[in-house]
């Protein structure tokens, strides 16, 4: 009887093991996170065709098409590309609507809840994305109630935290009348409840490993505007999927916003980094011959690069130009400027010595000089002071270099130096790193309280958001 009721034990032991994608799941994950879409899609179609049963395949079929569907709008003609996110939309609508309809959700065991919910899930993103916010709210509920049912069931079952860590956070976010349609739903928000629930996910799921790491790149990337917080999901999403030539592009983005060029110049001659991408690489450590061919090489395939890439591309080529006397492509791009970098060019011919100083300056620090020869480089700058937007630009610099290298009372000081600018993009980044320092140090309470109000007064949703973290810190 001993023995019997041991078997018995360890068979229990056996069937409580965590649920892992076996290798199947495992090759179609990996072709879908390589951007190997074709190959994805096949190998789940197949798996349908045989595990009739169960919605996990469709599952997972479903999660490659969402993604691939980000490739396909970025492939469509900017003028078109509504009424094509449209079709696609619907291409997706229609097949979770179909397979939601095969399945009895009290009929399914825990793992098949969890599929079941998360396509549910799924739904009421694209319901979300063709602006149907009623239908979307609704199938977010449905996926919330399973997944709380899965998590009751089994409270280990850590990728349910997935789609409930999105639920609380996306719905924190809402308002409006996207606002109100969520709190008739009963779809109440929390930022601090999502970010530990997807983390929860993040560091103990077994099957959403690639789709948590891209939600919570998504979050602090762009909601949050976080992008040290954001890169260390950046690397590990890479490390697993290094074929994926999205996020390895938007990852070199970054690296060129944080001064991070030791990273970048291992990558950047890969055949999955782009020409736009390498243009901004190389102008900003002031190789202006192949910043201008990369820039021009963008601009033959304008209409696939995403929004406010093209702008800038001819503003690379049109200032290079100019510093190396090239004044036929200058004159060929300069007419096509938006107003911004109209402007722009035109405080750097307005003001040339001060402006070029700032860019090789700029340069200097891309290419690795410590924080101690930036400084001596900066005592030698040219008087600036007739360019407020020069000015600023110096001082965001510093604030960032000094910010860099943990020095975060000169960090600061340099930062509020552009609290008064005209310019809204350069006030947005000095609250920002203000809220970055004061989070990392420890403040008087009414020095905090005076930023928070500011901020509330500059009215910006991501730095609301972020200020929470501040509120939280000083109990504010």
């Amino acid at each position: 009887m001993k023995k019997l009721m041991l078997f018995f034990l360890l068979t229990a032991i056996v069937i409580a093991k965590p649920y892992e994608p076996n290798n199947i799941d495992k090759q179609i994950i990996n072709h879908t996170f390589n951007e190997e879409f074709d190959r994805a899609i096949k190998l789940s179609q197949d798996q349908i065709k045989i595990n009739t049963a169960s919605p996990k395949y469709h599952y997972y079929y479903i999660n490659t098409k969402i993604l691939e569907y980000y490739q396909k709008v970025a492939e469509i003609d900017p003028e078109k590309r509504e009424a094509g996110r449209k079709v696609l939309n619907k291409e997706i609508i229609d097949y979770c609507e179909n397979v939601l309809n095969k399945f009895d959700n009290s009929k399914l065991n825990t793992e098949n809840k969890f599929y079941l919910g998360s396509i549910y899930a799924y739904l009421g993103r694209v319901n979300g994305l063709d602006g149907s916010w009623w239908s979307a709210f609704r199938n977010g509920q449905k996926s919330r109630n399973i997944m709380e049912e899965v998590l009751k069931a089994d409270p280990k079952f850590y990728d349910a935290y997935l789609v409930l860590g999105m639920l609380y956070y996306y719905a924190d976010r809402l308002s409006g009348i996207t606002g109100f349609i969520a709190g008739v739903l009963g779809m109440t928000g929390d930022r601090i409840k999502g970010l530990e629930y997807l983390q929860l996910a993040y560091d103990k799921g077994m099957l959403t490993y690639g789709q948590t790491a891209l939600t919570l790149i998504e979050i602090y990337s762009s909601l949050e505007d976080n992008d040290l917080e954001a890169i260390k999901y950046y690397e590990d999403f890479l490390k697993r999927y290094p074929r994926n030539k999205r996020t390895l592009n938007a990852y070199c983005h970054r690296l060129i916003g944080l001064y991070e060029f030791d990273k970048l110049s291992s990558i950047i001659n890969s055949e999955l980094i782009e020409d736009y991408t390498k243009a901004r690489y190389y102008d900003a450590i002031g190789n202006t011959e192949l910043a201008i061919r990369f820039a021009e090489e963008s601009l033959k395939n304008e209409k696939s690069l995403w929004r406010g890439a093209s702008g800038n591309a001819k503003y690379i080529i049109v200032f290079n130009s100019w510093l190396t006397g090239n004044s036929s492509l200058q004159k060929k791009y300069e007419s096509e400027l938006d107003e911004r970098y109209k402007e722009i060019f035109e405080t750097a011919k307005n003001f040339e010595k001060g402006s070029k100083w700032i860019h090789q300056f700029s340069i200097q620090a891309a290419l690795g000089k410590s924080i101690a020869e930036l400084e001596s480089l900066a005592a030698n700058k040219p008087d600036t002071r007739q360019s407020p937007e020069l000015e600023c630009r110096f001082n965001l610099m510093m604030g960032f270099f000094y910010f860099k290298n943990g020095i975060l009372s000169k960090s600061e000081t340099f930062y509020r130096k552009c609290l008064n600018s005209k310019n809204e993009r350069y006030k947005y980044t000095a609250y920002k790193y203000l809220v970055d320092i004061y989070l990392n140090q420890n403040e008087d309470k009414s020095k905090v309280k005076k930023l928070l109000d500011d901020i509330e007064d500059f009215d910006n949703d991501r730095l609301t958001f972020r200020a929470k973290d501040l509120e939280k810190k000083y109990n504010l």
